[in-house]
């Protein structure tokens, strides 16, 4: 198989796709269902996923959780198979039980650490490249892996949270999967509980960083699983593909705004001060490695273009749109006091 899995998706391809009917390999009958095994649940992007490929008749979903995971049964009320393995920080990982639950398998999707606890970088990557192994072992038809940028290689700092995923990337690259790489910017969950406002007075104040842009590509993780549905449906298009998604781009002056006006009923004033890297990292919890991530995504992301996500996913939500829905947690989660 090539190795040559760096390609972009592009706008003229994409256009394509909505004229073009689903077709199976030849070797498959037309009747028999593929099995997609979704690695990561109930994790928003593995979540997303199930549900867009649990009513397609084309596909039978089978689910992978975590030990007493109190969502199962709400997946297996809607069709998904339930399989449970428990990957714990030490120990073995359970080669028997990953071979009985990737059996029949056609495609695989699969997002590493997107539930909690999270594992360690280390344990992330030893688990992730089995995975891999697996796939390549038993010939999985389409492999589909939720990745981000590799912070090390492209900025030389260390992101315990990135570049562990993106390890794995480069291995499975290098094992010439059939592969589809999807690329995502900050999710709005992680944007609104890593920029909580702090009480100054008659203020609610946000802190930025002065030596940066100040703004990031975002999108909403729950809205990645039509973009994987039709991936699987089409994987004469996606195999060999990265895609790079986003949904809004966001800064600093945009955020305060919304929130000013999402929020008229606090009658506080909302702004935000500039900190220096060094301060921001004394002033934040895990401040080495947040200020590192926001860095990447203000300084040396790469823009991604708002049409290729609008393409694959007409539906997907905006920031705006995502604030609104989420007054209530965001206003336990900021300690907003009405006044």
């Amino acid at each position: 198989m090539s190795n040559n899995h760096g390609a972009e998706l592009s706008i003229e391809e994409i256009a394509r796709l909505s004229q073009l009917e689903y077709t199976h390999d030849e070797e498959e009958s037309c009747d028999m269902k593929k099995t997609i095994l979704v690695w990561g649940l109930p994790g928003p992007q593995a979540s997303s996923v199930a549900i867009a490929l649990v009513g397609n008749p084309l596909f039978t979903v089978r689910g992978i959780f975590n030990k007493n995971c109190p969502e199962v049964a709400r997946f297996q009320q809607m069709g998904v198979e339930s399989e449970i393995v428990e990957i714990s920080e030490k120990g073995p990982i359970p080669i028997i039980k990953l071979n009985n639950v990737f059996r029949d398998v056609y495609g695989v999707f699969f997002v590493t650490n997107d539930i909690d606890p999270l594992l360690p970088m280390r344990r992330e990557m030893e688990v992730g490249v089995k995975l891999a192994e697996m796939c390549e072992r038993l010939r999985i038809k389409h492999v589909i892996y939720s990745a981000v940028d590799f912070v090390y290689r492209i900025t030389g700092n260390r992101c315990s949270r990135y570049d562990g995923k993106g390890e794995i990337e480069y291995q499975m690259k290098g094992m010439g999967l059939p592969l589809t790489v999807l690329k995502l910017p900050l999710s709005y969950d992680y944007l609104v509980n890593t920029l909580i406002p702090t009480r100054q007075g008659s203020d609610y104040v946000f802190t930025g960083i002065v030596d940066s842009k100040l703004d990031f590509d975002v999108m909403n993780y729950s809205d990645i699983g039509p973009v994987v549905k039709l991936a699987f449906e089409r994987p004469n298009i996606f195999i060999g593909k990265t895609i790079g998604l986003t949904v809004d781009r966001i800064d600093i002056n945009k955020f305060v705004q919304l929130m000013t006006e999402v929020f008229k009923e606090t009658k506080i004033d909302w702004r935000y001060e500039k900190l220096s890297w060094k301060e921001y990292q004394r002033d934040k919890k895990n401040n080495r490695e947040l200020a590192t991530l926001l860095d990447f995504h203000c300084n040396y992301a790469p823009l991604r273009d708002v049409r290729t996500m609008q393409a694959l996913n007409p539906n997907v939500q905006t920031f705006s749109e995502y604030i609104s829905a989420n007054q209530k947690r965001l206003t336990k989660l900021f300690k907003l006091v009405k006044t």
